[in-house]
């Protein structure tokens, strides 16, 4: 099943930093906190239809699990946050539970990489 594979929890900053080699053609990462409501209410609809329907994997990190290194490497002012990576770098940003404009992030960073 696609959202398997297309899904993956990052645990730190490594794997985060690993997600972001593997998938340098272009990826999403999911910003998120243990403590954020939303968060935790919108992971089963971005696991379960966006991650499932996505042309491209979607890394899921809590910000406990990357503490300093978050504000270091890339600037997040709301929980969650949804940032498009292509070559390691950030080229489109989503705020706030949306995942249609996820979606359409998603659609726009692939007509234009």
């Amino acid at each position: 099943m696609a959202a398997s594979t297309n899904f993956v929890e990052l645990e730190d900053a490594d794997a985060l930093m690993q997600f972001l080699n593997d998938h340098q053609e272009g990826c999403v990462i999911t910003f998120s906190a243990t403590w954020c409501g939303p968060c935790k209410a919108s992971k089963p609809k971005l696991k379960n239809e966006l991650a499932r329907k996505s042309p491209v994997p979607i890394g899921y990190v809590q910000e406990e699990d990357i503490d300093d290194f978050l504000q270091v490497f890339v600037e997040i002012k709301a929980f969650p946050t949804y940032v498009y990576f292509q070559n390691g770098k950030e080229t489109a940003r989503v705020q706030g539970v949306d995942l249609q404009a996820v979606e359409q992030m998603i659609q726009d960073q692939q007509q234009q990489g």
